[in-house]
């Protein structure tokens, strides 16, 4: 059995909420950015007017089994995480300030159906959800969007840092945490910044320190800055160990910005313990052309356009053709958004 409170209509990149139970994280980043257009049963579930406050549905209700499953929804998405049935309540259908939410419960195809006790189960959730839910979006949807994106940021293998305006922590999620806590070459200072002696990639005159290098980086004008590429490489205690930790400012719609305050996101990975994935996962997962592909890796690696135009010997103009066809296919926004959203499908730890 898998679970989801979710906004079926609206992704995390648009605003969306997410919380999921026992759902990979590549299968929710899948949804959001390829599959929630194709969603038959959300689809079902507006045209046959079910979608109302407080009722309970299931797969049956909304779709015959012979129909789902020769749907690109069941065939490309829901087969391979092992899911055929449904139960789901509709939280809220939809008002202003309240975006259309719902409780799904879902079971394998060799399940059995879902009948009137769990229906009754559903019913009986609904109005405590709808009254904390109801609650918290009117107190602040801003901080309900902030738990979903920090949630989503835990559940990623690499270490992940929001920083403010002054280069303070304002969040490390758990991979981050785990590694501050280790003590083997990052560290939180006295004033909240990050800290560590390694050796920068390009930035001039940044010295050993992380801290320097981080400010010099951020200080530069938008056009000398060296990209996404730039690495500085963190020693560790162990011979010919490091942490690479990549820096990249926050664009001003970024819902990290709006919704935390952060104006720049860092992420630290252990080079042994990287896995980038494979160019033919992101052409199937995230419904890229193999050019694509081979400029996303390039741009989830750190490489600059640049940088990306010169390995794959294409013109830069091209480079940024492709990327604006990656965006749109992925709903994400900027580096940081791509990044965040190739590192979740990577096998990465720390």
């Amino acid at each position: 059995m898998q679970v989801c409170l979710l906004t079926p209509y609206a992704g995390p990149h648009s605003g969306g909420l997410l919380f999921p139970w026992r759902v990979k994280e590549e299968d929710l980043i899948r949804w959001a950015t390829k599959y929630i257009d194709h969603d038959v049963w959300s689809q079902s579930a507006l045209r046959k007017g079910l979608w109302r406050d407080g009722n309970v549905v299931t797969d049956e209700d909304l779709l015959p089994q012979d129909e789902l499953r020769a749907s690109v929804f069941y065939k490309e998405f829901l087969s391979p995480m092992g899911v055929a049935r449904l139960c789901t309540g509709a939280i809220f259908s939809g008002a202003p300030g309240l975006p259309a939410t719902t409780l799904s419960v879902y079971r394998g195809p060799d399940d059995d159906a879902f009948g009137p006790a769990d229906r009754e189960l559903m019913r009986l959730l609904e109005p405590h959800l709808s009254r904390s839910l109801g609650l918290m979006h009117r107190l602040g949807l801003a901080r309900q969007q902030a738990a979903s994106m920090r949630a989503a940021l835990d559940r990623l293998g690499a270490g992940v840092f929001l920083l403010d305006a002054a280069m303070g922590v304002l969040f490390a999620n758990q991979a981050g945490q785990q590694v501050l806590a280790r003590g083997d070459g990052l560290h939180r200072d006295a004033q909240g910044r990050l800290n560590g002696r390694g050796r920068p990639s390009t930035v001039t005159g940044a010295g050993s320190r992380l801290e320097h290098w981080l400010a010099d980086l951020v200080a530069l004008p938008e056009p000398q800055r060296p990209g996404f590429g730039d690495v500085f490489k963190l020693h560790r205690s162990q011979a010919g160990a490091h942490y690479s930790v990549q820096c990249c400012p926050l664009a001003p719609e970024d819902p990290l910005l709006l919704s935390e305050g952060a104006h720049h996101i860092v992420f630290v990975t252990d080079p042994r313990q990287m896995e980038m994935p494979a160019q033919a996962d992101l052409q199937a997962q995230l419904g890229l052309t193999p050019a694509e592909c081979r400029v996303t890796h390039g741009l989830a690696q750190g490489s600059s356009y640049k940088g990306v135009a010169s390995t794959l010997g294409i013109g830069e103009e091209t480079v940024r053709s492709h990327v604006k066809a990656i965006y749109a296919k992925t709903r994400t926004h900027n580096k940081a958004g791509l990044t965040r959203l190739v590192l979740s499908l990577a096998s990465a730890s720390v």
